[in-house]
């Protein structure tokens, strides 16, 4: 009798226009149609094994720092989710607490490369910014990132690109953004292209990024149940 009112309760729900999703069952994770390109690489991409220990290690800071970083997500309504925040402090500095979210430089000042001169107001203690200030002047003052809706994968693959800048995707159609894939099958794997940007506007084909990459640990974490604001 039980199943009988389910499936009545189904044909309610779908005749109303509302997605119907079983119970225990998770609702399919949202594609464009035809996939984007961010959504293609993410749904082929797979873990290098000989990085696997090493993007295990660098989550162990995020699962010691979670309260950190949510706090920051929680800093605004439709806030930055914890875990790509994470991925975004070990690329530009390699989660060094005392170092800009934005790209690095010590929090003793204001920022001294791209974008330089951040944030344009003075440290609240009057000599040294936290890592807080800079993380919401970076993510929430100057690239408004709020507005985003980071529970679609195109959504926040892309501007998780962005934040490092477009020019793989506009310049180096041939290859893959190393910010997003080192660490994967779609950066310097068996062959493919590898090269990166060394500097604003200056790409080297004999460079390899040797960090790990925003998707490889976003991938992980996947896989060890942590959630990571879209799927």
């Amino acid at each position: 009798m039980c199943n009988i009112f389910t499936f009545l309760a189904a044909i309610t729900v779908i005749a109303s226009g509302v997605r119907y999703t079983p119970v225990g069952e998770k609702p399919k994770p949202f594609r464009h149609n035809p996939p984007t390109h961010h959504e293609k690489l993410w749904d082929s991409a797979e873990i290098k094994p000989s990085q696997v220990f090493r993007i295990d290690k660098a989550i162990s800071i995020y699962v010691e720092n979670k309260k950190r970083y949510k706090n920051i997500e929680k800093m605004r309504k439709g806030g930055v989710p914890a875990a790509i925040v994470f991925v975004l402090h070990g690329r530009e500095s390699t989660w060094n607490w005392g170092k800009h979210l934005h790209e690095g430089s010590r929090l003793t000042g204001k920022t001294r490369w791209v974008p330089k001169g951040r944030p344009k107001h003075p440290p609240a203690n009057g000599h040294t910014y936290t890592f807080e200030e800079s993380a919401e002047d970076a993510l929430y003052k100057l690239k408004d990132l709020e507005s985003v809706d980071w529970s679609k994968c195109d959504n926040a693959l892309y501007n998780i690109e962005k934040y490092n800048g477009l020019g793989y995707l506009r310049y180096r159609k041939h290859m893959n953004s190393p910010y997003l894939w080192a660490g994967t099958t779609h950066y310097n794997h068996k062959g493919s292209p590898a090269g990166k940007y060394v500097a604003d506007g200056k790409f080297s084909y004999h460079a390899v990024d040797k960090q790990l990459g925003t998707c490889s640990l976003l991938l992980r974490m996947v896989d060890r149940g942590i959630d990571i604001g879209f799927r």
